[in-house]
């Protein structure tokens, strides 16, 4: 009798690595494993990460996996990561530097350098803002001369992790184009935009499909996490369009929201036009996916637990709580705001603080102002043309019942909950096609764990649009 087959799917993302075993007969995941990422935050907007972390943090992770899943055998792995970042490696494949990560924000005077050149918008498809890695490019190059002459390879983080389970450089589309230095229309990397920010082209990587093979865990790798030699391992896509593929989105009529550190909604579309968001690579390497973010989601809710909260758990204090928070506004903005306006300035704030407000009133402002501002994302993604009919929310935050409560009261659709999605299925999946064991996406997803969101009592859903009305009167008067 054959061995049990699981498909292995790992997620670098910004706070940490998320490891899950799922099995491909039942879609259940048979276990899962974490393990954090350590973060420089400096005083001038820095956002760091050391690339040798993320390989411990991988190593951490797959090993708790691989003790736990016993005589499993390994079918493929996929590969999900973080977009944006910049990490540069000289000819010897070592950093040299840490990484800067979507959230540094050093690189405000080359993002309005680099916005004044229109073909960042006509080839790329996207308007520039601090996120991007284009920007962090130029920022490198003018800042750090010296160091830029020695590089050699632009790398995403999925794709280091790549390297060091493989031995093979590669990137996808999807992350190509999430540096924002990619054509479109021609399928390859700009020369044009590269040589705006002042590099050349050739730092770009070999492009792959998602499901793409990378090539197969080495015996260094292999002695280092537990993963068996040769194991084949998926090129794999960034964070945003595994996410849309992990948390069942396949179409216009299904709007995918992924609520971790950051949020991100999310809409599939066969046309390269990013409507008042952003536009990314799909899973399939094929389509699109539209996104509308919120930078500061989960970060909102861990800096309220850690600093006014004393560490008390905030779903726990919004349930003391009301709807509408007696008026308390709460603007989700620590890493500026793409939604309901594009401000890489735009800070947090509390709007309408008393001396009648505590930590219930704290805490549910919080839930509220980042369930608004998502839906603030949901309608960027232009629901006048998508016409989508549901929303299925995926990730930590979305597990709040409050939450839940104060999004689905302000977007007219239906709405359910993806138990286990997320970034981690959908490299998971992705291996799954790469292996051949799923023949396409929809199979994939068959056997996901949806449930429907009840709708929210009338009295109190009338409460929480209220409250949006509010949230979006201090956006006015905050975003420049």
């Amino acid at each position: 009798m054959s061995r049990k087959k699981v498909l292995v799917g790992i997620d670098l993302g910004t706070s940490g690595v998320k490891v899950i075993a799922l099995d491909p007969t039942s879609g259940a995941i048979v276990s899962s494993a974490y393990s954090s990422v350590f973060t420089t935050v400096t005083s001038d907007g820095g956002h760091e990460q050391q690339a040798e972390a993320w390989w411990d943090s991988v190593v951490e992770a797959v090993g708790q996996l691989m003790k736990s899943i016993g005589s499993l055998e390994i079918a493929a792995v996929g590969l999900s990561g973080q977009m944006h970042s910049l990490l540069l490696v000289d000819d010897s494949d070592k950093p040299l530097s840490a990484a800067m990560t979507w959230a540094d924000r050093r690189v405000s005077a080359d993002t309005q350098r680099l916005s004044q050149i229109d073909a960042f918008r006509s080839i790329a498809g996207n308007s520039l803002v601090d996120a991007f890695t284009a920007p962090k490019l130029a920022w490198f190059a003018r800042t750090r001369p010296k160091d830029f002459l020695r590089a050699k390879k632009l790398v995403l983080a999925k794709d280091y992790i790549g390297f060091r389970l493989t031995g093979i450089w590669c990137t996808d589309k999807s992350d190509a184009i999430g540096t924002l230095l990619y054509d479109l229309e021609k399928n390859s990397w700009s020369s044009e935009l590269f040589e705006a920010t002042g590099a050349s082209a050739s730092l770009g990587l070999e492009v792959r499909l998602p499901s793409d093979t990378r090539g197969t865990v080495t015996a260094e790798a292999s002695a280092a996490t537990g993963l068996p030699i040769h194991t084949s391992v998926a090129t794999g896509a960034g964070d945003v369009p595994l996410a849309a593929l992990g948390a069942g989105v396949f179409d216009s009529k299904t709007v995918g929201l992924n609520v971790g550190t950051a949020a991100q909604a999310l809409l599939m579309t066969s046309e390269p036009e990013a409507g008042a968001g952003f536009l990314f690579g799909s899973a399939n390497g094929k389509d699109f996916v539209r996104m509308s973010s919120v930078y500061s989601a989960g970060a909102s809710v861990l800096w309220a637990e850690a600093n006014i909260l004393s560490n008390r758990p905030i779903n726990d204090l919004a349930n003391l709580s009301e709807p509408g928070s007696q008026g308390l506004s709460y603007l989700p903005f620590m890493y500026g705001s793409a939604s309901p306006k594009k401000s890489d300035s735009a800070r947090a704030a509390f709007f309408g603080l008393t001396s009648v407000h505590g930590g219930p009133n704290l805490a549910s402002s919080v839930l509220e102002g980042i369930a608004f501002a998502c839906a603030d994302a949901i309608e960027a993604l232009s629901p006048s043309e998508a016409d989508f009919e549901r929303v299925h929310l995926v990730g930590g935050v979305s597990n709040s019942a409050w939450f839940q409560a104060a999004l689905s009261s302000t977007i007219d659709a239906d709405f359910f909950h993806v138990k286990h999605g997320g970034s981690a299925l959908g490299a998971a999946i992705t291996a799954g096609l790469s292996a051949g064991v799923f023949s396409n996406e929809k199979e994939a997803a068959s056997a996901m764990d949806i449930s429907p969101i009840p709708r929210t009592e009338s009295s109190k859903k009338e409460a929480f649009c209220e409250a949006r009305i509010r949230y979006q009167a201090w956006c006015e008067k905050l975003i420049d």
